[in-house]
């Protein structure tokens, strides 16, 4: 994580397109045991990496329609919260992503 990336910059991408972006990794490799979870493959590090990934789905979805969701502050939970609706280009690009954290019934 030496050389230099720009903010919006994947690292890789998996099989299903999903990724984390070079500022979104040095961010949890600065956490507190960060880069040993990470080479451990930690519980931890993954579920930070499928939220950053929906995270940078909205984000690349919003690039081209700037009305299909919108993110927001969740006081309860400090921390960023999206917003979509429940038939759109967000729940079908997380379906076609096959992104596991919702059911369908949660979408």
């Amino acid at each position: 994580m030496r050389e230099k990336h720009s903010f919006r910059e994947p690292l890789g991408k998996d099989l299903n397109g999903l990724y984390i972006t070079a500022a979104q990794m040095q961010f949890f490799l600065n956490r507190p045991n960060g880069k040993r979870r990470f080479i451990d493959g930690s519980k931890e590090f993954f579920t930070y990496f499928y939220k950053c990934a929906i995270y940078n789905i909205v984000w690349d979805l919003l690039d081209d329609d700037p009305t299909c969701a919108s993110f927001y502050w969740n006081s309860d939970e400090e921390a960023i919260g999206v917003k979509f609706p429940k038939e759109g280009k967000v729940v079908d690009e997380l379906r076609r992503k096959n992104v596991k954290c919702f059911q369908d019934e949660d979408y």
